[in-house]
């Protein structure tokens, strides 16, 4: 039988709370086993979900033109996937996990709800 409550782990089997407790039960009950290692800790997207800094609007616009022209045939890949920004003073900018650089706002994505933010180092372009 299976321990439905903390009350019932008496009598409850291996693999319950009164046992080897699995790891599904012990985040129930708010506790974990300690991670094995540090890439446990955290998953590999949290980089890519949270803004990492912000930049003014003329840092961004610096950042986009040196990306475009550092990198043959981006432009036009920006232009076929985005619209053009609206005003703002400030805007976000993200860490790129696949290459450690900076993923900068280019503009506004055509057919999804976001924004497209391209690469300072490798110059691929990403939805954020």
């Amino acid at each position: 039988m299976r321990a439905r409550f903390p009350d019932d782990a008496a009598d409850a089997g291996p693999g319950t709370l009164a046992g080897a407790p699995p790891r599904a039960i012990l985040a129930a009950v708010g506790t974990r086993p300690p991670p094995s290692s540090p890439e446990d800790r955290v998953t590999s997207n949290i980089s890519q979900s949270y803004p990492y800094s912000s930049e003014t609007e003329a840092e961004r616009a610096a950042a986009v033109e040196a990306a475009l022209a550092a990198h043959e045939g981006l432009g036009a890949a920006l232009a076929g996937e985005s619209t053009p920004l609206d005003a703002s003073d400030r805007w976000w900018t993200y860490h790129h996990a696949g290459c450690g650089g900076t993923l900068h706002v280019a503009g506004y994505a055509r057919e999804k709800h976001a924004v497209v933010a391209v690469c300072d180092r490798c110059g691929k372009t990403a939805l954020r």
